[in-house]
């Protein structure tokens, strides 16, 4: 098991202010799969909470990384009043494609174009969760949340599956292969398109 490090809460922290700087300074260029993502500054952050919540690594934020932290921190929350509600919007619209991205993630392990374990691997999931906890009580999450929950529970039982019964080699010795230029949410089982959203604001 990994040991974090002050070092690496420093090198988090210098992540998550240029997550910030990086969200403000592109807002033009954000898409939701793209370099720059409204996002970003929550997918730092909230690991970060997490070790502070921790009972063995808050030891770890010495009273100049907590400085360090709520300065970040208060130049995200800058960012959100300067945006306003568009820029909720925004980080709604993207939850909407990131979850209609893992159900498409678990049609191509359905289809065998791709293994549990990159999907197991995968920071999608991680980032809905990211969302969701930071979107709440401002749109109606129950729909997106139902839908988070059937797709966990579908990946568990198609792991369950994979472990029990293996999958057959590709006959003649000949490996599958994905093409690694096409992201692997892109594929033609997906109901909705990418960034379509899955209820209303």
């Amino acid at each position: 098991m990994d040991t974090t490090t002050t070092d690496d809460i420093a090198r988090h922290l210098h992540r998550f202010a240029t997550a910030v700087q990086e969200t403000r300074a592109n807002a033009p260029e954000r898409s939701s799969f793209g370099r720059y993502r409204a996002g970003a500054p929550y997918f730092e952050q909230y690991p970060l909470r997490r070790l502070m919540d921790s009972s063995e690594s808050s030891i770890l934020f010495t009273p100049a990384l907590q400085d360090e932290y709520r300065r970040i921190s208060a130049d995200l929350a800058a960012l959100e009043r300067e945006r306003g509600r568009a820029y909720r919007e925004e980080l709604f619209r993207d939850l909407s494609a990131y979850t209609e991205a893992y159900r498409t993630m678990l049609c191509y392990l359905e289809l065998g174009l791709c293994d549990a374990g990159e999907i197991a691997g995968h920071l999608l999931r991680e980032e809905i969760g990211v969302l969701i906890s930071e979107l709440e009580g401002e749109f109606p999450l129950s729909d997106i949340g139902g839908l988070v929950t059937r797709l966990d529970e579908a990946f568990r039982s198609i792991r369950e599956f994979s472990c029990s019964f293996p999958l057959a080699p590709e006959p003649s010795g000949k490996v599958a292969i994905r093409d690694n230029t096409t992201p692997i949410w892109q594929c033609q089982c997906s109901s909705r398109a990418p960034g379509e959203r899955t209820g209303p604001l």
